[in-house]
C-alpha cells in the first residue's frame, strides 16, 4: 500500500436540505455579526428582500439574487473543503509517513474535461492533501488537439504550488468517439508527463455490464481478452519503467499565468452570456490561444496564493467578481512592471456580487489605462 485516495470526484452536488440551510444560517451569522450588514451587503434592501430576523432567513433553493446565490455556492464549496479535511484526518491516524493520501478531482465539463470546477474550491481542497490528483477526459481521433491535457495539467500543478500531480483517471477507450487511434494512447500518456504528471491511471481496467457506466470502456472490454488498447497500455508501462527515474518530477517555469477565481465564475454564471455563455467559455479561449502560439501557461487562482512576480504576463478573464483589495494586488503587479491583460466583463462587482457604484471598468482603470 502506497497511497491513499479519500473519495472520488467529490463535489456539493446541489445539496441544499434543511440541515445545510440551518448551517448556512449560523455561518452568515458568524460572519457578518448583524442582519444589517448582511442586508447592505447583498442589497436585500430592495423590494421587499430584507432580512429582519435570522429566524426568518430564506431558503436559498430558487433565488433570484445573485449575492445570496453566490454566497450559498461559496458555503457549498466550502462544505466540500471541510468533508475532505475531515477524511484526510482520519486516514492520517492510521496510515504511515511513507504513505501519501490524494483526491480525484474533476474539472468543469462541456463535452470533455474544458475548464475550472464550479461547485468545488480545488485550491483550498487540496491543502490537506500530499499529492493533488485530477481526472482528464478529452477528445481523440480526429479530434485530439493536446490542448485539454495542457489545461488539465496547469491547474493541477498550481493546487501544491507547483507540485506535480497525479492523474487519477483519464480514458483509454471511454466511449466510443474517443478509441484512440494507433499510437494515440502513448501520445497521450507522454502529453500528461509533459505537464507534469508522476502517475496516469486509466478509468478503468474493464468495461462495466452494468449500471450507470456500462459503455464506458476501459482497457479491456467485457470479454476481459486483451486488445490493441491494452497492448498499447502495457507498451507505456514498459516505457514508463525504463525512462521513469528521468521523467519523474519534471518542473516547470512558466512566464504567463491565466488568473481564475471561483467567486468570479460562480458570480458571472449568474448573468450568462447570450447564448448561455458560461465563464469556462470566456476563460478557454485565451489559453487555447497561447497553447496554439506554444506559449505554456500556469493557471492560478487567488485562493492558491501565487507569487504574481514570478510571471511576465497574467491574463484575467472575467473577473466579474473581486474585492478591492485583490484588484489592487493585480494593478500592483502591473506596476511593478508585469504585464496585465484584463478582459471584458472583469471588475463589475464586490467580493458580495454587488455590483459597484462607478465608472464601468472602475478601479482595473488603474493597469487598464481607461
Amino acid at each position: 500500500m502506497i497511497g491513499y485516495q479519500v473519495d472520488n470526484e467529490t463535489k456539493p452536488y446541489n445539496t441544499a436540505g434543511p440541515n445545510v440551510q440551518a448551517a448556512f444560517v449560523t455561518a452568515m451569522q458568524k460572519k457578518w455579526g448583524s442582519l444589517d450588514k448582511l442586508n447592505a451587503a447583498w442589497g436585500l434592501n430592495y423590494w421587499s428582500n430584507r432580512i429582519n430576523r435570522w429566524e426568518d432567513f430564506p431558503s436559498t433553493t430558487g433565488s433570484m439574487n445573485a449575492s445570496v446565490k453566490n454566497a450559498f455556492a461559496e458555503f457549498q464549496r466550502d462544505l466540500v473543503t471541510e468533508f475532505l479535511a475531515w477524511q484526510v484526518g482520519l486516514v492520517r491516524k492510521h496510515s504511515r509517513n511513507d504513505q501519501f493520501i490524494t483526491q480525484n478531482f474533476d474539472l468543469g465539463w462541456l463535452k470533455t474535461s474544458y475548464g475550472i470546477q464550479p461547485e468545488v474550491n480545488h485550491w483550498k481542497a487540496a491543502r490537506p492533501l500530499d499529492v493533488a490528483g485530477i481526472d482528464i477526459y478529452h477528445p481523440t481521433q480526429d479530434d485530439l488537439t493536446g490542448v485539454e491535457i495542457a489545461f488539465g495539467g496547469d491547474p493541477a500543478r498550481s493546487l501544491k504550488s507547483g507540485a506535480n500531480y497525479y492523474v487519477i483517471e483519464t480514458e483509454a477507450q471511454g466511449w466510443v468517439q474517443w478509441t484512440p487511434y494507433p499510437g494515440q494512447l502513448r501520445l497521450q500518456a507522454f502529453s500528461h508527463l509533459a505537464s507534469g504528471a508522476n502517475m496516469v491511471a486509466y478509468w478503468h481496467w474493464a468495461t462495466n455490464a452494468n449500471a450507470v457506466e456500462t459503455y464506458w470502456r476501459g482497457l479491456l472490454t467485457q470479454d476481459y481478452k486483451p486488445n490493441e488498447v491494452y497492448d498499447a497500455a502495457k507498451g507505456i508501462g514498459a516505457e514508463i519503467k525504463l525512462l521513469g527515474p528521468k521523467l519523474a518530477d519534471l518542473r516547470k517555469n512558466n512566464d504567463v499565468a491565466i488568473y481564475v477565481s471561483n467567486r468570479a465564475q460562480t458570480a458571472f454564471d449568474s448573468f450568462k452570456l447570450p447564448g448561455n455563455v458560461q465563464y469556462n467559455q470566456v476563460m478557454r479561449p485565451f489559453y487555447d490561444a497561447l497553447y496554439r502560439r506554444n506559449i505554456e501557461a500556469d493557471v492560478i487562482s487567488p485562493d492558491g496564493n501565487p507569487d504574481l512576480s514570478k510571471y511576465k504576463m497574467i491574463v484575467v478573464p472575467a473577473l466579474y467578481a473581486a474585492s478591492d483589495e485583490e484588484i489592487a494586488r493585480l494593478n500592483a503587479y502591473a506596476k511593478a512592471g508585469g504585464h496585465l491583460v484584463y478582459t471584458f466583463k472583469s471588475g463589475f462587482s464586490n467580493e458580495d456580487t454587488k455590483v459597484r457604484y462607478a465608472t464601468q471598468p472602475g478601479a482595473i482603470a488603474e493597469a487598464a489605462g481607461g
